[in-house]
C-alpha cells in the first residue's frame, strides 16, 4: 500500500447510511482506491472473481473468491486488485445501529458479531465459503438485497431484513475466522500466482491445460497446481470454470444472446456440458437463471 495515501472519511457514503441503513452493490472494474477511507456500518466484501488485497488498519489481508471479510465500523482500509483483468465483488454495508437493533430482536446476531469481533482490536474479520453449494447461497441472499434496494417495491424492507438473517445465518455455520486463516505464500509466488490467475482470466473462454500453464510459467504441473490452489482456493480448472459462470451469468441476465451461443462463446461447446457445469455451480439451470433475474 502506498504510504502516501491519504486518510479519508467516507461522509457521503455515511450520510446514504442514515437515510436507509443497508447499501448493496456488485462492482466491477480495476479495483484501484485513491485514498484510505473509513465509513459508518459494517461492510461484507464477498468476492466473485480475480485475487486482490485488503489493508485494514494496518493488516493485509488477502481476497480470494468464496473468502468474505468483514470490515468492522470505523476501521480504515484499502482495496486493490492484484490482477490486471476486472475485479468482480458484491459489497453489503450494514449500519451499525440497524444491526444493533437487529440483534436485540434476534441475539444469534449479536453472538456472531462477538466472534468476529472479539476485542476492539480487530478491524476485520475473513470467513471461507468452502462449498459452490455456499458461495452460491451467499451471492444469491446478495443478488436479492441489491435488487430489492434498487427497485424498492412494496415492502422492500421485509425482504432485505429476511435476506440479511439468512445471510448471517449462512455465514454463522462456517468455521470460526481463525480457523479459516489460509497458509500464505512468499510475495514471489503471490506475483507469479497472480499473473497465472490472470492469464486464465484472459483466455477464460480457452481450452487451457496443466501442459499448457506449465509450459507457459516454466514450472511442473504439481507444483504449479499445489501453489495455485493455496493462493486462491481453487485449482486452475475450477478457477477457469468460475469465470466462465461469472460471464455465463453477466450475458444470461443483460443479453438476449440465445443460451446455445453463450455456450459456445465461452468455450463449453455443447450445450449439454454448460447446463450441466451451470447448474453445479449454481444450483439452476441457464434458462431458468435467465428467467429469475428477469422477474
Amino acid at each position: 500500500m502506498d504510504d502516501n495515501l491519504s486518510l479519508v472519511v467516507d461522509r457521503e457514503f455515511n450520510q446514504s447510511l442514515s437515510q436507509y441503513p443497508v447499501f448493496c452493490q456488485t462492482k466491477r472494474d480495476t479495483a484501484v482506491m485513491a485514498f484510505i477511507h473509513a465509513h459508518d456500518g459494517y461492510e461484507f466484501h464477498f468476492p466473485c472473481s480475480s485475487v486482490g488485497i485488503c489493508v485494514v488498519d494496518g493488516q493485509q489481508l488477502e481476497f480470494v473468491p468464496g473468502k468474505m471479510t468483514i470490515i468492522r465500523p470505523g476501521a480504515y482500509h484499502f482495496i486493490r486488485s492484484t490482477q490486471t483483468v476486472e475485479y468482480w465483488r458484491v459489497i453489503l454495508s450494514v449500519d451499525e445501529a440497524y444491526l444493533s437493533v437487529l440483534s436485540a430482536q434476534e441475539p444469534a446476531i449479536s453472538a456472531l458479531i462477538d466472534v468476529w469481533f472479539p476485542s476492539d482490536e480487530i478491524g476485520a474479520a475473513q470467513l471461507h465459503v468452502e462449498s459452490k453449494e455456499g458461495m452460491e447461497a451467499v451471492q444469491y441472499l446478495l443478488r436479492t438485497i441489491e435488487r430489492e434496494l434498487e427497485q424498492r417495491r412494496p415492502h422492500f424492507q421485509l425482504v432485505v431484513k429476511a435476506r440479511l438473517l439468512e445471510l448471517f445465518a449462512l455465514l454463522g455455520r462456517l468455521e470460526s475466522p481463525d480457523l479459516a486463516k489460509r497458509t500464505v505464500l512468499p510475495q514471489t509466488s503471490r506475483q507469479l500466482m497472480n499473473k497465472v490467475a490472470d492469464y486464465i482470466s484472459d483466455r477464460y473462454a480457452d481450452t487451457l491445460s496443466m501442459d499448457t500453464l506449465a509450459a507457459e510459467f516454466h514450472m511442473s504441473k504439481s507444483y504449479l497446481h499445489k501453489l495455485f490452489k493455496l493462493h486462491t482456493g481453487q485449482t486452475p480448472n475450477q478457477y477457469q470454470l468460475l469465470q466462465r459462470i461469472n460471464h455465463a451469468k453477466l450475458l444470461l441476465s443483460g443479453s438476449d444472446e440465445p443460451i446455445t451461443a453463450i455456450s459456445l462463446r465461452l468455450g463449453f461447446g455443447e450445450m449439454a456440458y454448460f447446463s450441466r457445469c451451470f447448474k453445479e455451480a449454481t444450483g439452476v439451470t441457464p434458462s431458468f437463471y435467465r428467467s429469475s433475474m428477469r422477474e
